[in-house]
């Protein structure tokens, strides 16, 4: 029998990554005030689809089932789109570097990640001060119907923008520590799934696994670690609508 005692390590492992993703996840929703037991349950259904549907897809399932929650669609989209802004900048952290000191290039995946980012913060900062010259100038010099619609859309965009900044006000950097172990965490279960399989893991075979999120081809550790991933998930959706169930039969 194969390093049996590398499972419960695994397990362990696996509990210790998705907690802190829930984690980052709730601290961008933590303003919006959603029941401990529904957002668990949200986590649950949402990560499982994310791992059945490809190339991350299944955000915007999560997206869809926030805006059920919280009955804003400003809130469904920013806290998903923030939730990935988090996790890819310190996902770069290590992308960066290995690409420059290693592969001494840029891969196709960095180039993404990097536009990415760099498109949602170009976004964040010059909102506010585009705004404010164009909203000025609209009530100086506008007083058409056209004008008047520009100006709703303007107010639209600022809701919007106010969203993204009460989203993250003041819990940013705990967002960041979060993902931080996060990607810690799945690198020391991705080393014990290789142990188990007793395959070498490094830097390289990390860079590797995450492209394969990205990509069709898989390698084992990657095929091995979701689908163990989607077992357990599945296995905590039904605990949770059996217990939703007991408790409407009870009422």
């Amino acid at each position: 029998m194969r390093m049996l005692y590398l499972v419960p390590l695994f397990l362990a492992g696996l509990f210790v990554v998705h907690a802190l993703k829930m984690l980052r996840f709730y601290l961008v929703l933590l303003e919006q005030k959603i029941e401990i037991k529904k957002f668990v349950f949200l986590y649950l259904k949402t990560t499982f689809i994310n791992l059945l549907i490809p190339f991350k897809l299944g955000e915007i399932y999560r997206a869809f089932c926030v805006v059920r929650i919280t009955k804003c669609i400003q809130v469904g989209i920013l806290s998903v789109i923030l939730d990935r802004f988090f996790d890819t900048f310190i996902l770069l952290l290590f992308l960066i570097p290995y690409d420059l000191l290693v592969l001494h290039r840029f891969t196709w995946l960095t180039g993404i990640l990097l536009i990415f980012l760099f498109l949602v913060m170009l976004i964040y900062r010059m909102f506010e001060p585009t705004y404010l010259y164009l909203n000025e100038y609209m009530i100086r010099n506008s007083k058409s119907r056209r004008g008047i619609y520009i100006l709703s859309v303007l107010e639209m965009f600022r809701e919007w923008y106010d969203y993204t900044k009460n989203l993250i006000k003041g819990r940013q950097y705990l967002i960041i520590l979060c993902s931080a172990f996060g990607w810690i965490a799945e690198f020391g279960l991705l080393w014990l799934i290789s142990g188990y399989y007793q395959i070498g893991f490094d830097l390289d075979e990390f860079a590797a696994y995450i492209q394969s999120v990205f990509s069709a081809e898989k390698s084992v550790i990657f095929i091995t670690y979701n689908r163990v991933s989607m077992y357990i998930l599945f296995a905590l959706i039904l605990f949770f609508l059996c217990i939703r169930l007991l408790g409407r039969r009870r009422r």
